[in-house]
């Protein structure tokens, strides 16, 4: 009983402790944690972006996330480094055109009433003052650019061949479950998905494995009734009304070699009826 007594005393006591703890007040105060730290989930890093910048910053590598699609640990690791990337070269080029509106903002006395009026030559005047004034700085920050955009490509490439590498290894341990599965079928065996993972660290399920093996079967027999089929009887006019693609010929008709489609009789019995009954035949062609 005592303790529990005791407890709810030092509950009571926290939360008096804390309503004393509500943050900064005063302007000082919330211009000082305004950039406070926050912790990378992957990498562990502390970043530090003001309030309006962090929403920026987690949209783009939400973008990025569902763009790049990875899946292994050193690929989510290269998709956060794209996103860092792009951030760093956009906060760069921000930065530059801000020095650039700085130098524009120059107090009247300083501007001749003749330029003051023209807003352009103004602006030029103020540009060109800026790259006079801040060429070190401007150059140093094009290196900077330079080495973002390279490390920008090289870990777009690097991630490209890993998902690459991932893809084919994926392709070939499902093309092998694959076989497997209509090699049970033939031998009128169920096909039961491996319970530990390929080679190269895939698993499949029986229902995936199974709709990929019936897919696969179908798509083998289309593709060989349609190469044995003659050329009318896959392109001429369909049931359900498609025009005949021999009709744009310019003789309106397909070469001899290739018979009539006509609707309910098959290519077999087309060369039957050519061959027993040739006047009919040519009759029909006319």
């Amino acid at each position: 009983m005592s303790t529990g007594t005791t407890s709810q005393k030092q509950i009571a006591a926290n939360r008096a402790n804390a309503q004393k703890s509500t943050g900064p007040r005063t302007a000082a105060g919330k211009a000082k944690s305004r950039l406070n730290g926050v912790r990378d989930g992957l990498t562990g890093q502390v970043t530090t972006l003001s309030g309006e910048e962090r929403p920026v910053f987690e949209k783009i590598l939400a973008e990025h996330l569902a763009a790049l699609a990875p899946m292994t640990f050193d690929e989510r690791k290269l998709a956060h480094a794209i996103a860092w990337d792009t951030w760093r070269l956009d906060r760069l080029r921000a930065t530059e055109m801000n020095i650039f509106s700085i130098a524009a903002e120059i107090p009247a006395d300083d501007v001749d009433n003749d330029a003051a009026d023209d807003a352009c030559l103004h602006t030029a005047r103020s540009n060109a003052d800026t790259f006079r004034a801040e060429a070190a700085r401007l150059e140093l920050m094009s290196l900077y650019e330079s080495r973002m955009s390279r490390s920008l490509h090289r870990n777009r490439t690097a991630l490209r061949e890993l998902q690459t590498e991932r893809r084919r290894n994926l392709e070939c341990d499902r093309n092998e479950e694959i076989l497997l599965a209509r090699f049970q079928d033939l031998k009128d065996l169920p096909y039961q998905a491996p319970l530990a993972p390929s080679a190269n660290g895939f698993t499949f399920s029986n229902d995936e494995i199974a709709a990929a093996a019936t897919r696969q079967r179908l798509m083998e027999g289309a593709a060989h009734m349609l190469n044995n089929l003659p050329p009318y009887a896959k392109f001429g006019v369909g049931e359900d009304g498609t025009r005949d693609l021999f009709a744009e010929m310019p003789y309106r008709q397909p070469p001899a070699c290739i018979g009539p489609k006509i609707h309910g009789i098959s290519p077999e019995s087309i060369a039957i009826r050519k061959i027993t009954h040739p006047e009919e035949f040519r009759k029909s062609r006319r």
